[in-house]
């Protein structure tokens, strides 16, 4: 239905092109303040220090007829840290978190993290478990892992994260430019990657106004909005192109884009909504239950789906646009030059 409807409109997305593409920088701006305010925090993965994980369950004497007993399985973050603090005399981050176990119930687990150069032997983590069961007596800790990583480590996996997201968005380049070479494949995947830039820094903006730490999830979001992202704007691509042989030579770059983006409006509001809805649903489950592992990478996936549905739509192909009508607008001017010269 909604597909129907959009097929019978034909709206003047460049007309509106550079309100679209100051509404991007004006997004973007505001990512940089909270970067300014709040800064990033990097995972101890990427910085180095140390992660002690234990999982906790009621304690035998625990009925489940007592009405009280979910309350013993609600622990306090900032009383944990104080513990931590005590054994430790490092501060820490405490991520409470739930999964399914391997007999279908659900296991709690409880991650304490702290950056730096030390690390954690079993003896410490045998200290802050008795700590934790002091203070909430009628539950059970018990670590499960315990782990250090090297500053240096750290530093060189995040480098290599970065790499692997520099290279995707190089090959993409070199795809496109090569697949679209009709309608300029070099501008096109030249405007595509800047479409996918600016993805990239409303995801990494996500996190850093969340306060979530960047990890691992940050680098599976920022590849699997970089794959979304440039599927969604190839399709377009692709649809300009064949527009090209249609319409010919004397449409111009706009009235080509437009009724490129019109023809693939329905397909593109239709995928999309799935998506966001699909997200969406995860991100309410994970805030249900508390499925902070879930949540740091549902929410700024939710974010980066967004921008590049945006981006593939307004950016993208406004960019694209300008750069050829540029090129064009050069090329005319150097040829009346050069004619006023020999005349």
């Amino acid at each position: 239905m909604v597909k129907d409807y959009l097929a019978r409109r034909d709206f003047d997305f460049l007309k509106y092109r550079k309100r679209f593409l100051l509404l991007a920088l004006c997004v973007i701006l505001v990512g940089v303040v909270f970067n300014v305010v709040r800064g990033t925090k990097l995972d101890i993965k990427f910085t180095g220090g140390a992660m002690l994980k234990y999982s906790y369950s009621l304690d035998d004497t625990v009925s489940d007829s007592d009405v009280s007993a979910s309350d013993y399985m609600k622990l306090d973050k900032t009383a944990i840290a104080g513990m931590v603090k005590e054994v430790t005399g490092q501060d820490s981050t405490i991520t409470i978190a739930q999964s399914a176990s391997a007999d279908g119930g659900v296991k709690n687990t409880i991650t304490v993290s702290m950056s730096g150069k030390k690390t954690m032997d079993e003896d410490t983590g045998d200290q802050l478990a008795e700590k934790m069961t002091a203070e909430y007596p009628r539950v059970n800790f018990a670590m499960i892992e315990s782990n250090s990583v090297d500053a240096t480590t750290g530093s060189e996996f995040f480098g290599k994260c970065l790499m692997a997201v520099f290279l995707a968005a190089v090959f993409m380049i070199i795809y496109v430019a090569l697949r679209f070479r009709k309608i300029g494949g070099m501008s096109a995947g030249i405007t595509a990657i800047i479409a996918i830039i600016h993805d990239c820094l409303i995801v990494y903006f996500a996190f850093v106004a969340l306060g979530f730490s960047i990890n691992d999830n940050f680098i599976a979001v920022l590849l699997t909005i970089i794959g979304y992202s440039i599927n969604s704007t190839i399709i377009i691509y692709d649809r300009i192109r064949e527009n090209r042989e249609v319409m010919g030579k004397k449409a111009t770059y706009a009235e080509l884009a437009n009724r490129s983006l019109n023809e693939t409006l329905g397909r593109t509001i239709n995928t999309n909504l799935t998506l966001i809805v699909a997200v969406l649903t995860v991100v309410i489950v994970a805030f249900i239950y508390d499925i902070t592992s879930i949540i740091t990478f549902a929410v700024p996936m939710l974010a980066g789906v967004i921008a590049g549905t945006y981006s593939s739509m307004f950016i993208s192909n406004a960019l694209w646009v300008t750069w050829r009508e540029y090129r064009d607008n050069r090329l005319t001017q150097k040829k009346l030059s050069s004619f006023a010269k020999k005349k």
